[in-house]
């Protein structure tokens, strides 16, 4: 057995589809969170992951599961292919179609209520993003995905994926710009 404390998974090498499965399984924080900020919706999310589930467990070349590092890129691949797929089938039809932040225990009402808007004024300026921004945001500072990963799930070269993270997170700076100022006025 091989352990992966990254990603809280344990795989048996050789292991046939239930292990392949169980791995896949496995990201499933992971891929909700990404599907979060592609679909905004939480239902919306999780019929994304459902079909992506699907896919992935269906499809007929799957990465080998002793080489669990590429399984992850490969399956937010299917999620990004699934999603693009819906995004223009609602376009063609002419359809227009962040989890609360929990307070942790014995923290102070007051600061557990700034930190719940902190968070939910985060999320809006990410949401906010234009998609290309947002997805690189989340694969990178949320899901800690390494540039390789993020240029195979979109399908672009490193540099295209540095770059775009960096105008990403200049925008998103400038969101929360206004932000920072006013808690600075507020602590002097």
């Amino acid at each position: 057995m091989e352990y992966f404390p990254f990603r809280g998974v344990i795989i048996e090498k050789g292991a046939c589809l239930s292990s392949f499965a169980d791995y896949v399984l496995g990201c499933h924080p992971s891929l909700y969170r990404y599907a979060r900020s592609l679909c905004g919706e939480p239902q919306d999310a999780e019929e994304l992951l459902q079909e992506t589930y699907k896919r992935a467990l269906a499809a007929r070349r799957k990465p080998v599961v002793a080489n669990a590092d590429e399984i992850r890129p490969w399956i937010f691949t299917i999620m990004r292919h699934v999603w693009q797929n819906e995004r223009r089938r609602v376009w063609r039809s002419r359809e227009v179609l962040f989890e609360e932040a929990p307070v942790m225990s014995g923290e102070y009402t007051e600061f557990g209520m700034t930190r719940k808007l902190l968070v939910s004024e985060v999320r809006a300026a990410v949401d906010s993003l234009p998609v290309t921004w947002r997805e690189i945001i989340v694969m990178r500072d949320m899901e800690d995905l390494s540039y390789a990963e993020i240029a195979a799930i979109l399908g672009c070269p490193i540099g295209t994926v540095m770059s775009r993270l960096a105008r990403a997170r200049d925008a998103l700076r400038q969101l929360l710009r206004p932000r920072v100022a006013i808690s600075n006025e507020v602590r002097q």
